[in-house]
């Protein structure tokens, strides 16, 4: 087994797994804040992305303002099902299993909703860096992927600091944890439920107008994008948005790490199996009990 082909591969797994990382992020922030498991957030990646291509092909905006269009979609949309189907829920006293049928339900009507505006073709986003590539230790990656790594490493150090420092962190943390007693000190549930739809949706769309340009989009993908966050926000204990990072960097290396040895058609299946049996030995995730507080 050549050395250069498992360095190639750890790359192109790091870059899967901060990938995964973010659409987990956003899985956990959801679910941090409002104890709803989120089965469309690779929507949010989807329409992240597909927005930006519209803004940047169909209506010439500069580069920079396509990617922020595309992000505030995906943050938008997620403060359209909160005020749309969450809220409205709520007040008729709806259960967790409820609420998880609404976002599969969800998921599928924005695939179907994707498919209808933006049709069956595949859909690149110009790489940040061009197509330069750079060399380490005798393997290669694209310019944008270690841009795409350096970026989520900025996020995830950024919502650190958001949910430790910021007053809208910490009252969004309280909020999650003890509603009533938050309520009683003046904090806004409602209100902080809505910013989580927001950070949770702009999280997802990041993820998606980050990866487009490495690999094509169409309205197909937020169902795999879904579980792969699923699996990465599991693992790292899913409601810690953080530990969704070990998690994402994990999937991501066993994916990748799976086809050095095996045919690329047993990626998915090697690399869940190895997953199975972590959750099995490790059932509170990697992190252990204290990650499921999350971060």
């Amino acid at each position: 087994m050549s050395t250069t082909l498992v360095f190639q591969a750890i790359l192109s797994g790091i870059t899967n797994g901060f990938v995964y990382a973010l659409i987990g992020v956003g899985m956990a922030i959801i679910f941090k804040g409002t104890r709803i498991v989120n089965a469309m957030q690779g929507e949010f990646a989807v329409i992240g992305a597909l927005v930006a291509v519209f803004a940047l092909k169909a209506l010439g905006l500069p580069y920079a303002l396509a990617i922020a269009g595309g992000i505030a979609a995906g943050a938008v949309s997620g403060l359209a099902i909160d005020v749309l189907f969450v809220r409205p829920m709520l007040r008729r006293g709806a259960g967790e299993e409820s609420f998880l049928l609404l976002t599969i339900g969800l998921a599928f009507a924005l695939s179907a909703a994707a498919l209808y505006f933006g049709g069956r073709d595949s859909h690149l986003l110009p790489a940040l860096g061009g197509e330069g590539v750079v060399e380490l230790f005798g393997a290669t990656t694209p310019v944008h992927a270690l841009a795409l790594t350096g970026i989520a490493v900025l996020l995830v150090g950024a919502l650190r600091l958001f949910y430790t420092r910021t007053l809208a962190g910490l009252a969004m943390t309280a909020a999650s944890l003890d509603p009533d007693g938050a309520t009683t000190t003046g904090i806004n549930v409602r209100r902080m439920r809505t910013y989580t739809f927001l950070l949770g949706g702009g999280f997802g769309a990041i993820a998606g107008v980050l990866v487009t340009p490495l690999l094509s989009m169409n309205y197909q993908m937020g169902i795999g994008l879904t579980l792969k966050g699923f699996a990465a926000a599991i693992l790292g204990g899913l409601g810690n948005p953080l530990g969704a990072v070990a998690g994402g960097l994990l999937l991501g290396l066993a994916e990748s790490l799976a086809v050095v040895g095996f045919p690329s058609g047993y990626r998915d299946v090697i690399a869940l199996s190895i997953l199975i049996v972590i959750m099995i030995l490790l059932p509170n995730g990697v992190l252990g009990r204290a990650g499921r507080k999350g971060g």
